[in-house]
C-alpha cells in the first residue's frame, strides 16, 4: 500500500486528541498529503509530554484511490523537569487493536510468529508491548532517547518518537467501508521511563492516544490525554509482565521492561539510605510522601534483603527526585 511512509507496520496503544469543537480532517495519505497540526502537551510528575502532530489518515492501496483502511500518525516528545535524573529516557508503548468488535492480532505471517505475540497479550483484551514477535528490546522506535543529569553541566535532552499505526481491509480490491461489520480502534498507551543512570526503572508517567471507528459513525482520533503521572496503568503492567515472561521467535529472551509501583510512606518518618549495606541517610521522608517502588523482580522463596528492604524514587515533597533504599515497612501496601 502507499501511504505515509512507515518503519514496519506497526499497531495498538491507547490514545487521545486535545478536545475541540471540530472534528479533525483526515489527511488522504500519499506525498501530497499534510497532516493538521494539533499541539497539545500534558504534564506529568517529572516533565511534560507534547504531540506536535498528530493526525487522522486514510490507507490506500498501491494502486488506485479505494479507501482501504484507516489509521493515525503521530509526533510525540518527553521534556523532563527538574526532577529527573537519568542517563538514557525511552520510550514503552501499550498496545490495542480491535477489527469488527474483537481483539486483533495484526502479526500472523507465520505459526510461529502468531503464537509469539499471543503469547505477549493479556487474555481476552489484546493488550501488549507494542513490538514485532522478533524483537527481543522493548523498547520503542524510531524513537530519539531524552537524558537530563542533575549534576551534568550540558543541556537536557528531550526523548522524541513518531508513530503512524493503521488497519485495513487486508485485500486491495476490498473497501474499509465494506470490511467494517464492528468497530475498529487501535488504542496505544506510551510510558516514559529511565533505562540508564541514578533513577533506572522509574517511570515518568504515560499518555494515551488513538483512533476509533465505530459501527454507524465516521472514524476518529481519540483524546490525547495523561493515563498516569507516575507508574503505568494496570493493563500496562499485566502486559509488561507477559513481555518479561516470553520468548522472541527466534527463542530469546527478552529484554525486561521495568515493573514499578505507586506507594507511599506510612511510617511517622522513613529513612531514605544510599543503599542497605552502608546506610549512609540521603533523607528523612514525612508521612504521606508519594514515591515510586522500583526494580520490583519475582519474590523468592528463600529469605534475603529483598524481603526487608526496596528501591524506590520519590515522586513529590520537597525530595522529589531522590532514589534511594527504605524499609518496605515503612510503605504502604
Amino acid at each position: 500500500m502507499r501511504g505515509w511512509t512507515l518503519p514496519e507496520p506497526r499497531w495498538e496503544w491507547e490514545w487521545t486528541h486535545p478536545s475541540g469543537p471540530e472534528p479533525p480532517a483526515v489527511e488522504r495519505e500519499g506525498p501530497a498529503g499534510r497532516a493538521p497540526s494539533r499541539i497539545a502537551t500534558v504534564g506529568t510528575w517529572a516533565g511534560s509530554f507534547t504531540v506536535g502532530r498528530y493526525a487522522l489518515q486514510e490507507v490506500f492501496p498501491d494502486v488506485g484511490d479505494l479507501v482501504v483502511g484507516y489509521g493515525a500518525a503521530i509526533g510525540m516528545s518527553f521534556r523532563p523537569n527538574a526532577f529527573v535524573d537519568a542517563d538514557r529516557i525511552e520510550f514503552v508503548q501499550l498496545a490495542r487493536s480491535v477489527k469488527n468488535g474483537a481483539p486483533y492480532n495484526k502479526y500472523a505471517a507465520t505459526d510461529q510468529e502468531r503464537k509469539t505475540a499471543e503469547s505477549r497479550m493479556v487474555p481476552g483484551d489484546g493488550a501488549h508491548i507494542d513490538q514485532f514477535p522478533r524483537s527481543p528490546v522493548p523498547w520503542y522506535a524510531p524513537a530519539t532517547p531524552g537524558r537530563r543529569r542533575k549534576d551534568a553541566k550540558e543541556k537536557p535532552t528531550d526523548a522524541s518518537m513518531t508513530d503512524g499505526p493503521n488497519l485495513s481491509s487486508g485485500d486491495d480490491g476490498t473497501s474499509a467501508a465494506a470490511a467494517h461489520t464492528g468497530a475498529w480502534s487501535q488504542q496505544f498507551e506510551t510510558a516514559a521511563v529511565a533505562t540508564a543512570g541514578p533513577q533506572k526503572g522509574t517511570y515518568y508517567g504515560s499518555v494515551r492516544w488513538g483512533w476509533s471507528w465505530p459501527e454507524r459513525r465516521a472514524p476518529e482520533l481519540l483524546k490525547f490525554e495523561v493515563v498516569s503521572a507516575g507508574v503505568p496503568s494496570p493493563a500496562f503492567l499485566a502486559a509488561a509482565r507477559l513481555w518479561n515472561d516470553s520468548k522472541t521467535t527466534g527463542d530469546a529472551r527478552p529484554e525486561a521492561v521495568p515493573i514499578a509501583e505507586n506507594r507511599t510512606v506510612t511510617a511517622k518518618t522513613a529513612q531514605l539510605w544510599d543503599n542497605p549495606v552502608t546506610r549512609v541517610t540521603i533523607a528523612a521522608l514525612p508521612k504521606g510522601t508519594p514515591l515510586q517502588r522500583i526494580e520490583i523482580r519475582p519474590s523468592s522463596l528463600v529469605p534475603s534483603q529483598a524481603w526487608f528492604w526496596t528501591k524506590v524514587t520519590v515522586t513529590g515533597g520537597r525530595h522529589a527526585g531522590r532514589t534511594g533504599w527504605l524499609w518496605l515497612t515503612d510503605l504502604s501496601r
